[in-house]
């Protein structure tokens, strides 16, 4: 590839399409071959290779015939604008009617957009021009080249980069800009209804703080001219890599109270795109099966950025209870499948963005870098950018890096932890003597045995009643049993945990004697990792049938007020929820589950503010406010969420929380027109969620339906968060009969593309727990209209059916 000369003309976008031209220099080893590019138009205008005219095949293909060593193909047509995050979508704001335009090309929409050769290993420099109207700004992956004065925004050419991170956004962005004397230019930009919410100066920091902080990590300079920030609407994703000119979802423009853990992602976020810029776009995988070599590789630097840049000690046990939690769910459900995993089209690439590319792939490098060090992990990064920059590179060149730079050989830690799929079960197997010590301390491995290191930590209480780390030893365990000699003759306290300090990927397994301590007293355990660990572990446990979900419950009512990891405490409220829907018997929940959990979540919302005897913080009152409003069932609870709509709460009560409130009181009856004449102004997506929220079979046949034919993820979304509540499981028992009749056709058509993957998981009948749903869920994979799906639909539904069938059997 020498070069592509892109131009996208956004002059008429009241119209349903745009059009591009597209003119793309390369060269052919084998002159006189034939061979194909990628385009996806509306209609083709014209396709010229050398100054001939050549063929279009209508579905996806332009012919390239007779090949000469150095070739020139221009293209120009008109393209589609996308509703649906893909390709160049295009958004009216409702605040203000302003229009915006935003590219999304990974993987495989590039061809939605202009045409070209689509595929990460071939990279070329982007000269790229966009018309846009008077009073617009245009971002794209280089510096303006050309001011504006007739419409026309010339960018600079870039480096070498892949067709999946070239990147346009245009419209009436409200923008901030930082130059500081010669460091890299900055940009932060969101639509002007936004401006007001956006904290600048921060972002402008963070931005700055990161690419400082890369470039002496990994010893090469930041690799681009410029770097943008864009908060685009509509976005599918967190965010995108795009080369100098990120792109992040608006859930990280904080338009309405939000806790520490919303800060801490969006951080995470901004640090993780920005090592992007060097593990992806500076040097990029060769073909999707090596997606791991950018995405696992930018999940441990963002965290571990934001542990460095911002002094968040609890960022790693943030990841442990979350991300890698979800990973191991994933891991152990019927859709795993290894880190580096084959990907034999463009098709199939989506199937791949998944938890174990990102949060296992994250855990196994965190695995690595305890065993080569930090030091000696980022001297190899070092060489692997020096090699490769600008170029591309797979596994073979990292490890070939890591272990020149570690002295160690990674054939076995690569066979056993990036190509074989599962998880492995760590469990301590010990015997006390009548004084309390350990006579025999062994780790035994189930499931998929791997060599790990990890730490095993034993806590005890102190003299104020906590329970402390009283002892820990660090070791290389391997094969089905350890013996952990160290630890023999040592007091055995109130708690083992394996995998102390969390070091490596591992299913952990308590013993009956800390299961039962964990239960009744984990808001004493004082280590924030310690007790990430446990609630992981718990949950586990109960997803294995191994603590019964009412013991869960219990643990998470002790131990809640005192979990001071925000993050933490906003995941147990989910895992709650999903326990109450979907793990214990519905009768006993209504009576009884949902009521307790709404009564401590009102404890947290009136205790006083947070002090050594037990009162809550800012961050645990909104989270606990948010929940109350999902959860009210009885007449006095939602008694408490009307009383707090109409203005009668201990606390401010924003836009969001009202939104809540609004649904809550829907789904129980009152009448739309009384709850929507509270609000200023009800935008589209807030009426479709409170409609779909009513208590009537019209109203889920509207939603249902209405989502179906949706072509918006966004309002899939909205539909989906109205559709299903704990109070309507017998209006959604029917829906449970037409998913397999509805559902699986759409996905079928549809292949890996959005909305349908959005429909296929939120659809997905895990709401009425019984026999009829079961048989449901077994009889799936069967079906025939199963067997025809693409092998990532197929992959998404697996995953849906393997959870849901975990959640019963709970």
């Amino acid at each position: 590839m020498r070069s592509y000369n892109l131009h996208v003309d956004l002059s008429r976008t009241e119209e349903p399409v745009f059009r591009s031209r597209s003119t793309v220099r390369f060269t052919s080893a084998r002159p006189g071959t034939c061979s194909w590019a990628d385009a996806l138009p509306r209609r083709m205008r014209s396709a010229v290779l050398n100054g001939r005219p050549v063929e279009y095949d209508g579905a996806g293909r332009i012919l390239l015939p007779d090949l000469a060593t150095r070739n020139e193909l221009t293209v120009e047509a008109d393209y589609d604008f996308s509703t649906s995050g893909e390709g160049l979508h295009k958004y009216t704001d409702p605040a203000d009617q302003q229009v915006y335009v935003y590219s999304h090309l990974q993987p495989g929409h590039a061809p939605r957009v202009f045409a070209c050769f689509d595929q990460p290993d071939l990279k070329a420099p982007f000269a790229i021009s966009v018309t846009a109207p008077d009073g617009w700004t245009v971002l794209s992956n280089a510096p303006l080249d050309d001011r504006p004065g007739t419409g026309v925004h010339r960018f600079a050419p870039t480096p070498p980069i892949s067709t999946y991170v070239a990147a346009v956004a245009a419209g009436p962005w409200a923008s901030w800009t930082a130059d500081r004397g010669g460091s890299v230019p900055l940009g932060v930009h969101s639509r002007r209804s936004l401006a007001a919410h956006l904290d600048p100066g921060v972002l402008l920091e963070r931005l700055g703080a990161g690419v400082a902080f890369f470039a002496e990590a990994f010893g090469t300079p930041y690799p681009f001219r410029k770097l943008d920030l864009c908060f685009v609407p509509e976005f599918n994703f967190g965010a995108m890599e795009n080369a100098a000119c990120v792109f992040a979802a608006e859930t990280f423009v904080f338009d309405r109270a939000v806790t520490r853990y919303a800060h801490r992602r969006r951080d995470e976020m901004i640090f993780h795109e920005i090592s992007h810029q060097w593990f992806g776009d500076l040097v990029t995988l060769r073909w999707w099966d090596d997606l791991w070599l950018s995405e696992a590789f930018a999940t441990w630097a963002g965290v571990h950025a934001l542990t460095r840049l911002t002094g968040d000690a609890g960022a790693w046990a943030d990841f442990a209870a979350g991300k890698k939690a979800h990973a191991y769910l994933l891991d152990q459900s019927a859709s795993t499948h290894p880190v580096v995993t084959g990907v034999p089209d463009v098709d199939a690439a989506g199937s791949a963005f998944d938890a174990l590319t990102y949060h296992k792939g994250a855990s196994v490098l965190r695995q690595l870098v305890a065993r080569l060090g930090l030091d000696g992990f980022l001297e190899g990064m070092r060489r692997y950018f020096a090699d490769h920059s600008y170029g591309t590179a797979g596994r073979a060149e990292m490890l070939a890096a890591l272990e020149k730079a570690g002295g160690v050989d990674l054939t076995a830690w690569t066979d056993a932890w990036l190509l074989t799929a599962g998880l492995t079960e760590v469990r301590a197997d010990f015997d006390v003597d009548e004084t309390g010590c350990f006579t025999r301390f062994d780790l035994v491995q189930g499931g998929v045995p791997r060599p790990h290191r990890l730490a095993v930590g034993v806590y005890a209480e102190d003299r104020h009643g906590d329970l402390v780390r009283v002892r820990r030893h660090e070791l290389d365990a391997d094969g089905p049993r350890t013996s952990v000699d160290a630890l023999v003759g040592s007091r055995s306290g109130a708690l083992v945990l394996p995998n102390d300090g969390d070091l490596t990927y591992c299913r952990i397994v308590l013993d009956p004697r800390s299961t039962e301590e964990i239960v009744h007293r984990i808001g004493r355990l004082a280590d924030p990792m310690a007790r990430s660990l446990c609630w992981t572990a718990a949950w586990d446990m109960v997803r294995h049938g191994e603590l019964p979900p009412r013991r869960f419950l219990t643990m998470v009512l002790n131990g809640l007020a005192a979990e001071t990891q925000i993050g933490v405490f906003q995941r147990l409220l989910v895992r709650v929820a999903t326990v109450l829907t979907a793990y214990t018997e519905q009768s006993w929940a209504r009576a009884h589950g949902w009521p307790s959990y709404v009564d401590r979540l009102l404890d947290v919302v009136n205790a006083p503010d947070g002090d050594t005897n037990g009162g809550t913080d800012a961050d645990q009152r909104l989270a606990a406010a948010r929940a109350v409003a999902d959860a009210a069932l009885t007449p006095v609870h939602v008694g408490t969420v009307r009383k707090w709509f109409h203005g009668a709460a201990p606390f401010d009560v924003d836009d969001a929380l009202r939104r809540r409130l609004a649904r809550s009181l829907v789904a129980h009856g009152e009448p739309l027109e009384d709850v929507t004449g509270a609000f200023t102004a009800v935008g589209d997506r807030l009426a479709e969620r409170l409609r779909a929220s009513a208590p009537t079979a019209e109203a889920k046949e509207w939603a249902w339906t209405t989502m179906l034919g949706s072509e918006s993820v966004a309002q899939v979304r909205a539909l989906a968060d109205g559709f299903t509540h704990p109070a309507h499981h017998h209006l959604l028992a029917p829906f449970a009969q037409r998913y397999a009749r509805d559902v699986l056709p759409l996905l079928a058509a549809a292949g890996d593309r959005e909305p349908a993957r959005t429909i296929t998981v939120r659809l997905f009948p895990s709401w009425p727990v019984s026999r009829r749903t079961l048989g449901l869920i077994d009889r799936l994979p069967s079906d025939d209209r199963f067997v025809r799906l693409t092998g990532a639909a197929r992959a998404e539904l697996a995953l849906a059916v393997d959870l849901s069938e975990r959640d019963a059997a709970g």
